[in-house]
């Protein structure tokens, strides 16, 4: 995970402070991560995951769950733990690391969530390889991305809406820079067909903001 929109310290805080907000978000994803995780005791790897705010909900929903939270930022890493811990949930592992170079072993992982992380990630279909090799034979990504067809008047929308609700200016630029590097739906598609998955389901229309695909390791 890498590119020009990695934050500073200063908008970390800021960007955590502002999604502390939305937990309805997280929480319907953490839902779709209990459903399509039936091992006991599963790993589950949160790839980017920023604060720590979905991994929060995804323990809470799967007690008895390791989450390893994985992002290339050592202030993101700090909040998840610090969210974490004052949140009293179970086991939530921190690692340091990019999508491009899982540092986990083969097999390792029953499932993979991702939340807006691809537009951050400088070779995406590496990323994809690595994601297929961490995982287990069948198992599963819940991929939520933003979607590059989204059209651009209601992008200024959300960046209005998002000032509007005292987001802050690097928050917002943050969030709207990063449809510049968003890929679209079927683009997302080629992506898991070339790294060995099989599509099993797919949310979300093409104008809409974001789209959801779950895939299966073959």
């Amino acid at each position: 995970m890498w590119c020009d929109l990695l934050v500073d310290d200063k908008t970390a805080d800021e960007f955590t402070a502002y999604m502390k907000k939305f937990t309805d978000l997280y929480i319907v994803l953490s839902r779709s991560v209990k459903n399509h995780t039936t091992n006991p005791h599963p790993r589950i790897l949160d790839l980017g995951c920023g604060p720590g705010l979905l991994s929060i909900e995804i323990l809470k929903q799967i007690p008895d769950a390791t989450v390893i939270g994985m992002d290339p930022l050592i202030k993101m890493l700090m909040l998840a733990k610090e969210n974490t811990d004052t949140s009293g949930v179970p086991i939530f592992e921190p690692v340091l690391g990019v999508s491009e170079k899982i540092p986990l072993k083969d097999n390792s992982i029953d499932t993979i969530v991702s939340r807006f992380s691809l537009p951050y990630w400088k070779e995406p279909l590496d990323s994809f390889l690595e994601m297929n090799r961490v995982l287990k034979p069948n198992g599963k990504i819940i991929f939520e991305a933003l979607n590059r067809n989204f059209p651009k008047w209601k992008l200024f929308g959300i960046k209005v809406g998002m000032l509007l609700n005292h987001a802050g200016r690097d928050v917002t630029k943050y969030h709207v820079d990063a449809y510049a590097l968003a890929h679209t739906q079927e683009e997302v598609e080629m992506l898991f067909n070339k790294s060995g998955f099989a599509i099993l389901e797919k949310e979300g229309k093409k104008s809409e903001w974001k789209f959801i695909i779950v895939a299966e390791k073959k």
